[in-house]
């Protein structure tokens, strides 16, 4: 029998042995690999390894707590290059092929942090053949920070060497270093499967030697990652909807499929001398070029997997909600998926819930102060429970069945009663002693987020918008289980509340014309029109705002009345509208009112006030806060300042850090497969809940949760789970599915200055030369340019001398002395002579980034190519985005050249924001008048508008709010759209649920379609009126395809239909009748 259970326990462990080591054993999550003879090397949890390229076991290479990505061995197998943030910013190092410290080549300031979505700077994309200089891509551009283009430099140090090519995505240099197989449009980190919109990238050629660029392939879908092996290019393509490997050769110009995998996509393509190798699924697979067969790779990692194991954290930076008990002594917060109990004063924390691998959100105390109503995700699917206010109480479960990301409850004032919206998409009322569930309503255009019950527990007042789209008050009447509005739909109402003593509803409303005029011209909107209003819910409720009257006593005490008397609500309907009453105060904007004793609390730019409507008095409980929660007994308030929280009296004068409450002890034990595991999931739903319409475009969505969910157990980094979640939202094939950073730890940043220059090497003098100098607007802090600011003389074909008094030489890197110095005082000496002799010496303040200055320098010669070529009768502008930027500079090139002839209004490049509605309208003013004014030019109406012909630029890269407006724009008519297919993403994000570690999926949220019920633009693109290709090698030149026939074509409008000016009429002669007989 004994030998029998030890056979037993055998199997048993037999069995369980995989699952302890299948993070080891044929590992997954293997990223950006390279091959180079009997070496790969990949990433692996933010980390270079290297194995042998038939695999086995695993080495590690690098440890840094930054994520090291992108290596590349060197043709002679000696090097290895890859980008890393060992000195506080991505720059590219080097390091032994086999290990060993490494060296830093780069160190012009990177663009920092940018979600997954946008890549990374200073990607290493190979070498050049002699192995003498990694071949790299950095984001320089004038075009934005997640664009990049080109460069090398030398193993041995010394300053990069730009390419001619202007911007582009992965790239290879041909086996000679003669030209480069690249992509023009990057959309390397994209999260968009199956995409055919006008970003969909196409390889290129670029002849180093004679400056060409040549388009090799036009699938309408993904050619990209291309790596250049004798006369074939191979790259990764979407051809048969799955990214496959196939060859392109430079001779015969035949397209060939190489690979046919139909599960995954083939991601990072990469290899040299007649191999490549390549990630499907997490997995590695190696391609002999020279048989075209695949071999999958069984890659041991053997290792402490140190970021799966369990660690402490103080979890305030991710505090998600919180609520405050009814007396006001403890403090409830929803923080990284557990409850806390904070004491407000001395005490100890407590963990409620205390379930790694479970979320638990939006505690609520109800105001008996009993239980605590949550909702969680333990079955799958969030859910209520109720957790009583004892020690070691165990939390029931009170709903079953539910589906959609859940909103906070309200309690009722009885404490047997919640009422909630989810993404289910209905308002309902929860009696938590029956479990039973009631739908009080359904939205219209809005969701319904607003919703206060009746201090009887009878009613439920809520916003609800009308079919104007402005929004209602209604209320349900819960015995009766009938909806009513309450308001009419004249006005925006909300924030709904019913008055502690059951006689009023408090409310905000938009219901003031406030007209507001522009600096610029003749132009007003209306703002700041919220007041705060009373409905009497009676025709007898008891008058508000009563004029105050000063009376001598006669003497005798009023009888006491008792406060604490049972309230009835009741409603009188009809004329309710007649009834309402504005609070004393002037308009502005007010939020979240709260109703107490004798009135109301409520937020304003002040900070928390409070207004006794007995006294008619108002007070500023606390200054600076815009949030805070009463507690039930009207005596305390929970606030947050900042990243501070603590409990006041509800008293006036209250100052921010009274009552600060220490949240020493909100700490967690986490960890991080069960909390990785639950991220999955709860993203996975949250992107189900929010999706735009509830199909989600047919896709396998549960199909999907599984087959990625397989990689899970072998993410050992937060970032994995960030590539997990791309590659699952891209599946649904929309623009607009992101995924954005969770919780990792990051390097303390330190930033490299820079000058607002370009410098070139003077390899006779060993110097460099400032060869240009941006000229900023130094006004302006975002266009600072350092070396051209009042009292520094310094000009373009200047050395520079030294920095900081360190002779500055071609042996080093100059970014390398302005490391650590932004915005600091930096002693700068130059000569026009490449010697000390005669230097001058100045002091410079150096900025962090040169993009904005970069941006200008290219907008401005835009311009004046423009005013060249027209005789300076076209006015241009570009439009960055249709965001803050994009507005302005509208805006700004309108009052600028609307009185030009013509205008050629540029969104190459935009990059969205805002839907465009309002920039054309701005464009599709008309002149409606002229007005005579003695002595002076005459007057018009509007005073900014243009009436000539226009064009619009648009390019691959004019996106979201970059299509709409071409799309607006051919819509009015308002010209000739010039230049290549726009993205083609208009389905947009207007925010949703996040995840529990500050991590967060944007989930698209709605879609545009036309008068016809067709939908338009989402994974198309906008098309021009006449298609310019922007070709590489002419932009190289100074030229600018776009530009060029856009003036060509206005010019040719204006030849044919010249700009006709208003006449201005003679001197009327009045002195009898007027000249004009009336009809």
């Amino acid at each position: 029998m004994k030998k029998f259970f030890s056979v037993i326990g055998l199997l048993t462990m037999l069995a369980i042995m995989p699952k302890l080591s299948m993070a080891y054993e044929d590992a997954r999550m293997l990223r950006y690999p390279d091959i180079n003879g009997n070496q790969i090397v990949f990433v692996y949890a933010g980390d270079i390894w290297t194995v042998d390229s038939k695999g086995g076991d695993a080495r590690q290479l690098t440890s840094h707590k930054g994520l090291e990505l992108f290596p590349k061995i060197s043709p002679d197998g000696k090097w290895i290059a890859f980008s890393a943030e060992y000195s506080g910013a991505r720059q590219v190092f080097i390091m032994p092929s086999e290990g060993g410290t490494p060296k830093q080549l780069t160190y012009y300031n990177d663009a920092g942090e940018m979600p997954p979505r946008g890549g990374f700077d200073n990607v290493v994309l190979g070498w050049t053949p002699d192995s003498k200089k990694v071949f790299f891509r950095a984001n320089r551009t004038p075009y934005g920070d997640r664009m990049g283009k080109y460069f090398t430099i030398s193993i041995n140090g010394g300053f990069e060497e730009e390419m001619p090519i202007p911007h582009g995505g992965f790239a290879d240099l041909s086996p000679d270093g003669k030209k480069v197989a690249f992509t023009y449009v990057d959309r390397e980190f994209r999260t968009w499967k199956r995409y055919k919109g006008g970003r969909a990238s196409d390889l290129w050629i670029y002849d180093l030697e004679k400056d060409l660029s040549e388009q090799i392939t036009d699938f309408k879908g993904t050619d990209h990652i291309p790596t250049w092996y004798g006369n074939k290019i191979y790259f990764a393509t979407d051809r048969d909807l799955w990214l496959n490997i196939h060859s392109y050769d430079v001779n015969t110009k035949e397209v060939k499929q190489i690979t046919k995998h139909e599960e995954f996509d083939v991601m990072w393509p990469s290899g040299s001398n007649g191999q490549i190798v390549y990630e499907v699924g997490g997995y590695l697979y190696r391609l002999d070029l020279k048989s075209e067969q695949t071999q999958k790779l069984k890659v041991n990692i053997r290792y402490d997997n140190a970021g799966t194991l369990p660690y402490y954290k103080n979890v305030k930076d991710n505090i998600h909600s919180m609520d405050i008990s009814p007396s006001g002594n403890r403090v409830l917060f929803d923080a990284r998926g557990d409850i806390f109990s904070v004491p407000a004063g001395d005490g100890t924390t407590h963990n409620l819930t205390n379930k790694q691998g479970v979320r638990s959100v939006y505690p609520q105390w109800s105001p008996d102060g009993k239980q605590i109503a949550y909702y969680s995700d333990e079955t799958g699917e969030y859910e209520v429970y109720l957790l009583e206010n004892i020690e070691n109480a165990k939390p029931k479960q009170i709903t079953k069945g539910s589906k959609g990301w859940k909103y906070p409850a309200a309690w009722s004032p009885n404490s047997k009663m919640l009422v909630f919206f989810d993404r289910s998409m209905r308002l309902q009322l929860l009696n938590v002693e029956t479990g039973k569930l009631s739908v009080v309503d359904t939205p219209t255009s809005d969701e319904i987020r607003g919703y206060h019950f009746s201090p009887d527990s009878r009613w439920i007042a809520y916003t609800k918008n009308s079919a104007n789209g402005l929004s209602a008050i209604w209320v349900y009447n819960i015995e009766e289980g009938k909806k009513s509005q309450l308001t009419n739909d004249t006005f925006s109402d909300g924030n709904p509340v019913f008055s502690k003593c059951g006689n009023y509803i408090f409310f905000l409303s938009d219901r003031d014309f406030n007209l507001e005029f522009s600096s610029f011209e003749f132009d007003y909107l209306y703002n700041n029109a919220t007041r705060i209003y009373a409905l009497p819910l009676r025709n007898n409720s008891p008058r508000l705002f009563e004029p105050k009257e000063t009376v001598e006593a006669a003497g005798k005490e009023d009888p006491k009345t008792d406060d604490k008397k049972e309230v009835t609500v009741t409603i009188d309907f009809e004329g309710a509208n007649q009834r309402i009453v504005a609070f004393p105060f002037s308009s502005g904007n007010y939020w979240d009112l709260q109703p107490v004793a004798d009135g109301l609390v409520y937020f304003n730019s002040e900070g928390m006030n409070r207004y006794n409507i007995k006294e008619q008095k108002n007070d500023v409980i606390m200054s600076g806060i815009r949030n805070g929660i009463v507690s039930a007994d009207g005596k305390k308030f929970l606030y947050q300042s900042r990243g501070d929280y603590g409990v006041a009296s509800l008293n006036p004068g209250q100052k921010v850090g009274e009552g600060k409450l220490s949240l020493d002890d909100l700490t967690l034990r986490i960890n991080p497969r069960q909390e990785w595991e639950q991220i999955f999931t709860d993203g996975w739903r949250i992107f189900r809940d929010y999706f735009y319409v509830t199909n989600l475009h047919n896709v396998d969505w549960e199909g999907f949760r599984k087959k990625y969910s397989e990689m899970l157990p072998y993410v050992n980094h937060r970032y994995d789970l960030d590539y997990i979640f791309g590659e699952l939202i891209a599946e649904t094939n929309t623009g607009h599915s992101y995924a954005n950073w969770g919780d990792f730890e990051r390097v303390a940043r330190v930033e490299s200055g820079l000058l607002g220059a370009k410098l070139k090497v003077d390899a006779k003098n060993n110097r460099y030369i400032i060869s240009k100098i941006y000229q900023g607007e130094n006004w302006n802090p975002a266009r600072r340019s350092p070396l051209t600011e009042q009292g520094i003389e310094i000009k373009e074909g200047d050395y520079i001398i030294a920095i900081d008094g360190e002779d500055v030489t071609t042996e080093h890197n100059p970014y390398q002395f302005l490391e650590n110095k932004v915005n600091k005082a930096v002693r700068i000496t130059v000569n026009s002579k490449p010697v000390a002799t005669g230097a001058r010496t100045y002091t410079i303040r150096p900025i962090s980034s040169e993009e904005e200055l970069s941006y200008l320098d290219w907008v401005n010669s835009r311009r004046a190519m423009v005013d060249k070529l027209s005789g300076g009768r076209i006015g241009y502008m570009h439009v960055p985005n249709t965001a803050v930027e994009g507005n302005r500079e509208l805006h700004r090139g309108m009052y600028a050249y609307h009185h030009k002839d013509a205008l050629i209004i540029d969104e190459r490049f935009n990059g969205g924001g805002f839907i465009p509605d309002r920039m054309i309208e701005l464009l599709s003013r008309e002149t409606h008048a002229h007005w005579q004014v003695a002595g002076l030019e005459p007057m018009r109406t509007p005073g900014v508008a243009h009436d000539g012909p226009k064009a619009m630029l648009i390019n691959q890269y004019s996106s979201s709010g970059g299509d709409a407006f071409p799309y607006f724009f051919r819509q009015r008519n308002l010209g000739t759209i010039i230049g290549t297919r726009t993205w083609g993403g208009l389905v947009g994000m207007s925010g949703n649920a996040s995840l529990m570690d500050g991590g967060y999926i944007a989930v698209p949220r709605f879609g545009i379609y036309n008068d016809k019920g067709e939908w338009i633009i989402e994974g198309i693109g906008v098309y021009p009126d006449i298609e310019v290709i922007d070709t590489p090698h002419l932009l190289n030149q100074g030229k600018d395809p776009s530009i060029e026939k856009a003036v060509e074509v206005l010019l040719k409008q204006l030849q044919e239909n010249p700009p006709k000016k208003w006449p201005v009429p003679a001197a009327p002669d009045r002195s009898g009748w007027i000249e004009v007989e009336i009809e």
